[in-house]
């Protein structure tokens, strides 16, 4: 008992230094999209979800529904140990639980600055009917709904394990996502709401990662679950050039629920947007998404130059180029699972027409490729998550072109919204499990110290004073930027 008590306070101890640290959190207002309008699409598909939700609350989803509603550290741990296969608390993981603590106080920390930014009226609350729990209807009525709090911290805790325990990753990445579901049949949460969770998640997982301190506590824990269970998780590849094997990668089509059928009424939402993104083939972002059918590794370098305004390729970072391009191969892989499990036609396949690129269902080399979940959308999210850490003080704006870089498969025709929103959270699930390889964690110690090395963002110079600036979407500002970041003026990229 006096040693589990002097265990217990060293962790505490521990976990007081590493809090010290303030890490900021990450602004979603910078890189969501917002809650759907009333008038659109994706609100009907909100709608959709919420009635489903009301026809299982006396079901067992109802029953998983009310266990997951109280979000504190202790349900969590719970809910994971049934995954997991050992017990997760402060007596018998002290590591574990302090990691559990740790991140829910930055979970909510960034969940209350989206709410901040936003408000989405509650199902419930919207429609003036009872949700599943309540007794605390009245204590969330005038909370933003968006994004869903215990899909957000379901989703980070599930990434988060994905790292400890590798080996029960497929199990606690569809417990992590199952919160989600959980919100929605409460009715205290739309389908949006969860959505935008998981994705507020992985930001912050990667904002984590910045942090030194967290990532010591990530290693006290592994070491304490191989302890605990007896598994030693190998922390090497057995393939060259490549940090995974497919089977080594989270299985997609074991944590993923499966894409809406044609015949179902949520498919209303992708054929919505299908249309919606040809309409768009046309304009500023048509443009950028014929160039973003592009996934290689050189092309996220360029991308991502833009964002940084620093010219990243085999010759000017060859540190970061090497990270990338070992990487590549796990950004398509992490998805094959699940493509091949379903073989989802492709939009252009489905309805017989031609891609913005001018691919058609004859000739295209993807239309027998499955659609769903979408690698482009997946390997997008992966490498902002990956640049964010290096980078995290441009996280916003890295992941916030990640998100146009998926939306781009929509409107040049090679998959369906679905697709692109669940390829984003098997980038989320591949960037928690690169954690896990020794290789990934020193190439990319390698990429972070020739990124800190130099920089070829500059101030702006005197004689740029007077000169208009814009933002890197194009968009002249009013005056001087009210935000931190990387804008143009004088004809050249500057800091503020």
């Amino acid at each position: 008992m006096k040693k589990k008590t002097l265990i217990l306070l060293a962790t505490v101890l521990f976990c007081g230094s590493i809090q010290a640290q303030e890490v900021p959190v990450p602004n979603a207002k910078e890189f969501l999209p917002g809650p759907p309008a009333a008038t659109s699409v994706q609100y009907i598909k909100d709608y959709l979800e919420y009635e489903w939700g009301k026809t299982e609350r006396n079901t067992e989803l109802g029953a998983q529904a009310k266990a997951d509603f109280l979000a504190n550290t202790t349900n969590y741990l719970d809910a994971f140990s049934k995954v997991v296969g050992i017990e997760l608390s402060a007596g018998n993981t002290p590591n574990i639980y302090t990691l559990f603590d740790y991140c829910m106080t930055y979970g909510e920390k960034a969940q209350e600055k989206a709410q901040a930014s936003y408000y989405y009226i509650r199902p419930y609350y919207r429609f003036n009917q009872p949700s599943l729990i309540p007794a605390y209807e009245s204590q969330y009525k005038n909370i933003s709904s968006y994004p869903s709090s215990q899909a957000m911290m379901g989703w980070l805790f599930a990434l988060i394990l994905t790292e400890v325990c590798p080996n029960k990753q497929d199990e606690v990445l569809a417990r992590g996502y199952a919160y989600g579901t959980s919100s929605v049949i409460s009715g205290y949460h739309w389908d949006s709401d969860s959505y935008a969770g998981c994705l507020l998640a992985s930001a912050l997982v990667s904002r984590l990662h910045s942090h030194t301190g967290f990532n010591a506590m990530i290693t006290s824990a592994i070491t304490e679950y191989e302890k605990k269970s007896g598994v030693k998780n190998s922390k090497r590849s057995s393939v060259a050039d490549a940090y995974f094997t497919i089977d080594e990668l989270p299985d997609a089509y074991k944590y993923l629920p499966e894409p809406p059928s044609i015949s179902s009424s949520v498919f209303t939402t992708d054929f919505s947007a299908h249309i919606d993104g040809i309409s768009a083939r046309s304009t500023d972002d048509g443009n950028i998404a014929k160039q973003d059918v592009d996934d290689s590794a050189e092309y996220y370098c360029k991308i991502f130059s833009e964002v940084l305004g620093k010219v990243f390729s085999e010759s000017t970072s060859p540190q970061l180029y090497k990270l990338f391009k070992t990487i590549y191969p796990s950004a398509g892989d992490a998805t094959l699972t699940c493509k091949r499990y379903y073989q989802r036609l492709r939009p252009f396949v489905q309805l017989n027409e031609t891609t913005a690129t001018g691919g058609t269902p004859d000739s295209d080399p993807l239309k027998d490729n499955g659609s769903y979940p979408s690698g482009h959308a997946c390997a997008g999210w992966l490498y902002a998550l990956v640049m964010s850490e290096i980078a995290p003080d441009y996280q916003e704006a890295l992941l916030a072109r990640a998100f146009k870089y998926g939306n781009g498969r929509v409107i040049t025709g090679y998959h369906w919204q679905s697709d692109v929103d669940m390829g984003r959270l098997v980038g989320a699930a591949a960037y928690a499990r690169m954690h896990t390889n020794q290789d990934f964690m020193e190439q990319l110690e390698k990429a972070q110290k020739e990124f800190n090395g130099g920089s070829g963002i500059r101030a702006p110079k005197a004689d740029d004073s007077s000169a208009d600036i814009y933002n890197l979407e194009g968009v002249r500002l009013n005056g001087r930027p009210t935000r931190p970041g990387i804008y143009i003026q004088g004809n050249k990229k500057v800091v503020y």
